[in-house]
């Protein structure tokens, strides 16, 4: 839950060795002040431009990366927290531009354009995003289940339900149609969330739960990251309060709106999961289910989905005996029209209901009347 101490030169806190000897901190000095120049050079033609082309957005995008990346190298030393190097990077790298374009201003009010903040703003968030994955990986996958525990889920599946037969063939077009639009009309939204969370807590953008797939496999589900690092490193995998400390501002809208599972489209794409289906449960906590209740198995003879009848009729907070004899009933009514129902519910749901004051979390009677099949 604490922040990542800030690195010291010659001890084992230094991830990437040789990156941050003297030379080069010194190298990547050089290199921020050549890449200043260049700046400033590629700007003077920029802004004596008539045109506002690909060519020179790439151009503006690719310098202010770099010179995003040559900073946070340049302050490995400085005795701050590493968030603040990449926040102070990311500024710094935006400044120098602003600069430049102060300059021109000044000079030639009639050149100005505002157009250059987009790639200038992209470009150095690119760069952010960069030097947080040469120190560290952008994604967190707390507590991955051992292969024994894995194992064992997996032969109590095929014990009791087998191996389950495919995915229809019509849901499974559905899922992969909408996954697909779903992906590019989100792209905005996608870069907003993480730009957002990177700014608030820089480091891993994604989070990875390992979850119970279809016939008790093991899966990565990737959700955006919506709690502070290293959040579970103390307490292990636990199921989120409705009123939980850890939470990012950014990560409670995330929640609030449910964009946190954006990431799960991808998972769609690789056939791990369907836009309706059982929620996927932790393979640990999944374990310790089983053995109070070895029926929970009967959930996973389908693919889990990123809306769920029990999340929908429910609520998030739902016993897990409740949400598998929902998650019966899905199975057992399951269609394509069921499936288009549950998710015009879920999205009322996740942009309407949780916004209304004193929502005690349950759909009015006339629309679970329309969610049945």
């Amino acid at each position: 839950m604490s922040k990542q101490p800030w690195r010291l030169s010659g001890t084992n806190s230094d991830p990437a060795g040789t990156w941050h000897s003297i030379g080069g901190r010194t190298f990547f000095w050089v290199n921020a002040v050549v890449l200043v120049g260049l700046a400033w050079f590629y700007m003077q033609h920029v802004f004596g431009s008539e045109s506002f082309t690909a060519l020179w957005m790439c151009g503006v995008i690719i310098l202010a990366a770099a010179l995003t990346v040559a900073l946070e190298r340049s302050l490995v030393y400085l005795p701050i927290s590493l968030d603040w190097h990449y926040r102070l990077a990311f500024l710094g790298s935006l400044g120098v531009f602003l600069i430049i374009w102060l300059g021109n201003w000044i000079i030639e009010p009639a050149t100005i354009s505002p157009a250059w903040l987009v790639p200038v703003g992209f470009g150095a968030f690119l760069g952010g995003i960069i030097a947080t994955s040469l120190n560290e990986r952008l994604w967190e996958n707390n507590s991955p289940p051992s292969a024994e525990v894995m194992d064992t889920v997996y032969q109590h599946h095929r014990q009791l339900i087998g191996s389950p037969g495919p995915t229809p063939l019509g849901k499974r077009l559905f899922d992969l149609l909408l996954a697909s639009v779903g992906l590019l009309i989100s792209i905005p939204i996608w870069l907003l969330s993480l730009f957002l969370l990177w700014i608030e807590d820089p480091g891993p953008l994604l989070f990875v739960k390992n979850s119970v797939g279809r016939g008790g496999k093991n899966f990565h589900q990737y959700k955006l990251r919506t709690m502070v690092r290293g959040a579970e490193d103390a307490t292990g995998p636990v199921l989120a309060s409705e009123k939980d400390e850890r939470v990012l501002t950014t990560g409670y809208i995330l929640r609030k709106t449910a964009l946190d599972e954006l990431p799960q489209l991808l998972n769609i794409l690789r056939g791990e999961m369907s836009f309706v289906g059982p929620r996927p449960q932790r393979t640990v906590l999944v374990q310790g289910y089983l053995q109070d209740m070895p029926e929970y198995a009967h959930r996973h003879r389908v693919l889990p989905g990123l809306a769920g009848l029990a999340q929908v009729v429910g609520d998030y907070y739902l016993t897990p005996r409740q949400k598998l004899r929902f998650d019966r009933l899905y199975i057992e009514y399951s269609s394509l029209g069921f499936d288009l129902k549950l998710i015009l519910l879920a999205f009322a749901i996740a942009f309407w209901y949780r916004w209304q004051k004193n929502w005690n979390g349950r759909l009015p009677r006339r629309l679970l009347r329309l969610g049945r099949p």
